[in-house]
């Protein structure tokens, strides 16, 4: 048998045994389905974010009157370099950050939303909520000793006192 024609047979074949395929019809058995709670944290959120309570019950009142009550102060944060290049960094408390980045900041038992908007030569500009604050760049004195550096904590936080001014 010539291949040519035996490769037409085959496809022949299989043509016909897909079109009785086709005509069956296909009955999904099990469809999927995805149900979350209303109260449900959203999956695609980072490990310990949630949802605002949309209730608008005690919790949430209390939890933006605690964030309301704190005032950022250039004194709660030490900038000890800047960096002025493509990107710019500023050297937080020991640590470097970007425009845009996120600082954390733990006010008692709150984590705020300290944002990095601007760094400036002699400064840099946070914001929190809309407020606006500029943290100068501490020089150290001439004749002073250098400070001894502590070990770091695990999990580098900058903790403020609530209420604090």
């Amino acid at each position: 048998m010539n291949p040519l024609s035996l490769f037409v047979t085959i496809a022949g074949c299989s043509a016909m045994l897909s079109t009785a395929v086709r005509a069956e019809g296909y009955q999904l058995k099990n469809h999927s389905l995805f149900r979350a709670d209303a109260d449900a944290r959203i999956p695609f959120w980072p490990i310990g974010w949630q949802k605002p309570n949309a209730k608008g019950g005690a919790g949430a009142a209390s939890v933006e009157a605690d964030t309301a009550k704190v005032q950022l102060q250039p004194h709660h944060f030490n900038i000890s370099g800047i960096l002025l290049g493509n990107p710019a960094l500023v050297t937080i408390n020991g640590r470097s950050f970007a425009e845009g980045e996120l600082l954390p900041v733990i006010s008692g038992s709150q984590r705020l939303r300290v944002v990095v908007r601007s760094i400036r030569d002699g400064g840099v500009w946070l914001d929190h909520e809309g407020q606006q604050t500029f943290v100068p760049l501490r020089r150290p004195e001439l004749g002073n000793k250098p400070s001894q550096q502590k070990a770091e904590p695990v999990e580098f936080a900058i903790k403020i006192a609530p209420g604090q001014k």
